[in-house]
């Protein structure tokens, strides 16, 4: 003999609007907002546009960029210094005991920082720091 089981209703995704049970809902029946007629258009309110500013991710080579000092669009000038990560490796080398390599860090500009200046002004922009 087979068991019957009762019919699985599924429930509705959460969260969703109410269930209605058997009752019928008219639109005319309905709460209409305050100071709307119900054949009225809601009146469209102004948006007002918004400007984003969007700062380029400047790196390790030159990128263009609106200078904040002197609002001119430049292309930048890199100078790469030296930095946090160039003192770490050179403190990982000496601790290693590689004393002679321990300087080939401050040789390498891919281990230094890289100072972006405005070429008009010559006042850095940014900094891009390593590590």
């Amino acid at each position: 003999m087979e068991k019957e089981y009762p019919p699985q209703v599924s429930a509705p995704p959460y969260p969703g609007p109410p269930m209605n049970y058997g009752g019928v809902v008219h639109p005319q029946d309905t709460y209409p907002q305050p100071g709307f007629s119900p054949g009225a258009t809601p009146p469209v309110a102004y948006q007002g546009v918004t400007h984003v500013v969007v700062t380029p991710a400047l790196q390790d080579v030159p990128g263009q960029m609106l200078c904040p000092n002197c609002h001119q669009t430049v292309v930048t000038t890199t100078e790469h210094k030296a930095g946090l990560m160039t003192w770490a490796i050179c403190g990982g080398l000496t601790i290693f005991g590689c004393f002679l390599c321990c300087c080939i860090p401050f040789c390498i500009d891919s281990c230094k920082d890289v100072e972006h200046r405005c070429p008009s002004c010559n006042r850095v922009i940014y900094l891009y720091k390593r590590m």
